[in-house]
């Protein structure tokens, strides 16, 4: 899985496919929207069917140009995976 970012609002999921496609194949595309309004949140999900194309996709499809925004392309699993340290390494240890 891969991370799209800075995904215009009027992005849509097909458009995305085309160009993500230029990696490898493609198997889904999620826009992540909004639960309340249904208005996208600005960046999106996408699966490929072989992962290789994850690594081709954050290599050659970062700051693409889509809609005038150029996306930001990264692995979805160091987003999703990664232990939040904020706020803890710049705290000095209490005694």
């Amino acid at each position: 899985s891969i991370f799209v970012g800075n995904v215009p609002y009027d992005a849509q999921e097909d458009e995305l496919r085309e160009i993500l496609s230029r990696a490898g194949p493609v198997t889904s595309v999620r826009v992540v929207v909004d639960k309340d309004t249904k208005q996208p949140k600005g960046y999106a999900f996408c699966d490929f069917a072989d992962a290789s194309a994850v690594q081709e996709a954050i290599s050659k499809l970062n700051n693409v140009e889509y809609n005038g925004r150029k996306l930001r392309v990264d692995c979805a699993e160091r987003e999703l995976h990664t232990p939040s340290t904020k706020g803890t390494e710049d705290r000095p240890a209490s005694r």
